[in-house]
């Protein structure tokens, strides 16, 4: 995987192109005009110096001849929040290095000239799946002698299926068929892509930007298509049909304050203050005894409310905390963990006090989506949802007893499948202490 792939970089940073047709594959933003009106003016906020931001210490991007963070290191210690105590730390790495290596046997191909996350008989991939690939197998660095030449090729997928009808090449066509053209209608799905920019950060600090792929100057570009076209002007990020409509799993906090890290755009901060407002706004008007969210929310701003269905996703159950929303407490914790951002820890202690109360402290009688007054949609416990609020448990002490249970239900359950393999494996990460911010 030698081969040097093109850099979209600077033909995305000149992007003047404007659409008003709505995006697609749950999560393509409607609008391609950047916050200011203009994607030239997006590009050079992308392109501002990096500026200090208070709360945490980013791994030094200096790479010469090494890893800026190989596997298991611990080098950054957490600021906040614990970590399981029901076994030792080397057991706790033990398990993650397994269940990558299964995750990779089983869920990692060559197709379409580069590396794809396999989705599903109808589809080789999903740029959901090339960000989580992405950004394992940047993490793993260190242990998997081989996980460059994965990113790379996984990346090279990537470029290689611009979202053509977004107007900008650096964000990817949601989905690709199995014979590797693009099936997504040249929309992009918002959460692909900011999992695709993070990574290219974190492989910046990991191996450098001065070799086959410009990581820096991609994951600048892709932030810069990101603001352009699925944010709205004052901070809110866009869905379906329609800006006024998003997926809470799309409020990325730990990926928007990178962002901010990386371009010095103060634009960023606004996105992680309009992502709180509205997740406290579902939880306290909306879910005040359970502290549950929505997959999608409506009218973000006007009136925002859950989704009454078929909006986003196109179904009956968009207004419950379901198959998007199970990913919050995961992110969330993600944050609190590296950054000490207490709003994060309020969100998140929310969810993980309902997760508790309603199954008595056992996992294994977690439910599989909830309605926002607690009433169970599936009742087994998948992954999907386990794994989060594995890491979710992580932002207070009072919920050591349950995270130690949680960590070790996950541990004797690990995911095959995809989403919840993925889901379960980058959360169980963060809840090792082995993950890191750009």
């Amino acid at each position: 995987m030698n081969k040097r792939i093109f850099s979209w970089a600077a033909l995305a940073l000149a992007s003047t192109t404007f659409l008003s047709a709505c995006g697609g594959g749950g999560g393509g933003g409607g609008g391609g005009v950047s916050s200011d009106g203009s994607a030239a003016a997006a590009a050079a906020a992308a392109q501002q110096a990096p500026s200090a931001v208070a709360g945490y210490t980013a791994v030094s991007s200096t790479v010469s001849g090494g890893l800026g963070y190989p596997f298991g290191s611990h080098q950054t210690a957490y600021v906040a929040g614990v970590k399981p105590t029901s076994a030792t730390q080397a057991a706790q790495d033990a398990v993650i290095r397994t269940q990558y290596d299964k995750w990779k046997a089983a869920g990692v191909r060559a197709a379409c000239g580069g590396s794809v996350v396999s989705f599903n008989s109808s589809y080789v991939t999903v740029s959901e799946g090339a960000g989580y690939g992405m950004l394992l197998s940047v993490v793993m660095a260190g242990y998997d002698g081989q996980a460059r030449d994965l990113f790379d090729g996984l990346f090279r997928v990537v470029r290689s299926h611009p979202a053509y009808n977004t107007g900008y090449p650096a964000l990817m066509d949601w989905r690709v068929n199995n014979d590797c053209t693009g099936a997504g209608d040249g929309w992009n799905a918002m959460d692909g892509d900011l999992d695709i920019a993070m990574a290219l950060l974190m492989a910046d600090k990991q191996w450098g930007s001065s070799g086959t792929v410009n990581y820096k100057a991609e994951a600048l570009a892709t932030i810069a298509a990101l603001k352009a076209y699925n944010m709205t002007s004052d901070g809110f990020t866009k869905g379906l049909p329609n800006a006024a409509n998003n997926r809470t799993s799309d409020y990325m906090i730990t990926h928007f304050k990178a962002f901010r890290r990386a371009t010095g755009d103060t634009f960023w901060d606004q996105a992680t203050d309009k992502a709180f407002y509205l997740l406290n706004l579902m939880q306290t008007k909306f879910a005040p005894n359970t502290g549950l969210v929505p997959d999608f929310v409506i009218n973000t701003g006007t009136n925002p409310t859950p989704s009454p269905g078929f909006v986003g996703d196109g179904n009956a159950m968009e207004g419950f905390y379901y198959w998007n929303a199970c990913r919050l407490p995961w992110r969330l914790a993600s944050d609190y963990v590296t950054s000490g951002d207490d709003r994060s820890r309020v969100v998140t202690a929310k969810l993980v006090d309902f997760f508790q109360s309603s199954s008595g402290g056992d996992p294994s009688r977690m439910q599989s989506g909830y309605r926002l007054d607690g009433t169970s949609l599936q009742n087994y416990p998948d992954p999907a949802f386990v794994g989060p609020a594995t890491a979710g448990a992580m932002v207070d002490a009072r919920f050591q007893p349950f995270l130690n249970s949680l960590w070790t239900f996950s541990a004797a359950n690990l995911a095959q499948g995809y989403y919840g393999t993925e889901l379960q494996l980058l959360s169980l990460i963060v809840a090792t202490g082995n993950w890191w911010n750009p």
